[in-house]
């Protein structure tokens, strides 16, 4: 894709889009009053820029050598999908660390769940139309649209733990799915291991048990 001088990846250009759209979508239908959605898309931003610095850290490690020899391109070289597993793995980390002890991190945490879906089903979208490859994201774009419908529905719901864990499960289990008839998912261009799935469960039912346990 050609835009002025610059050669930029559709995947690259996608993505841009589909984050502001998803921000956009989410400051239009947001449940929580104004100030609230400032704070919490003060914390995305937060953590967007973590993930970014974290997942370059994942790409040094994976290309420990190449990166001594030449740093320069090592940092702007694309990163794949491991380099992502590192740098999500570590924003987690950092997340609970920094959120354990501070009132909203519901909040945060509901508002980035509707802003991640927005723009899943924007990306998903994009890629369908515009790309030759798109069909391999058609599984995905459904499953983003029922859990867009299902999130605008429920955006009002009594309980945000009860729709988090509901919101968080229907996620893990669709993407499973898709890797069982499909045989690869993706999170927007990057393409998701079955075991990531597979652990993801484990912890979504082990939080869901120790959630049962505390009540």
């Amino acid at each position: 894709m050609v835009v002025g001088p610059f050669v930029i990846s559709f995947y690259l250009f996608a993505l841009a889009i589909s984050l502001v759209s998803g921000v956009l979508l989410f400051m239009m239908t947001s449940p929580f009053s104004k100030s609230e959605t400032r704070k919490a898309l003060s914390g995305i931003s937060d953590l967007f820029v973590w993930l970014l610095i974290f997942i370059w850290v994942g790409k040094v490690l994976l290309k420990w050598e190449a990166f001594w020899k030449d740093p320069i391109s090592i940092l702007i070289y694309p990163s794949n999908h491991q380099a992502l597993y590192i740098g999500l793995l570590l924003t987690f980390i950092l997340s609970m660390w920094r959120y354990r002890h501070r009132v909203g991190e519901l909040a945060i945490s509901k508002s980035l769940v509707l802003i991640v879906n927005y723009s899943l089903f924007v990306y998903y979208f994009m890629a369908v139309i515009w790309t030759s490859s798109g069909t391999v994201y058609v599984g995905e774009l459904v499953l983003a649209g029922v859990l867009v419908i299902w999130q605008v529905v429920s955006l009002t719901a009594r309980s945000q733990q009860s729709w988090w864990y509901g919101m968080f499960g229907a996620f893990i289990a669709g993407k499973f799915m898709l890797t069982l008839i499909l045989g690869e998912t993706f999170l927007f261009h990057y393409k998701v291991d079955l075991w990531v799935w597979i652990l993801m469960s484990f912890i979504f039912v082990s939080l869901l048990y120790g959630k049962k346990v505390r009540t």
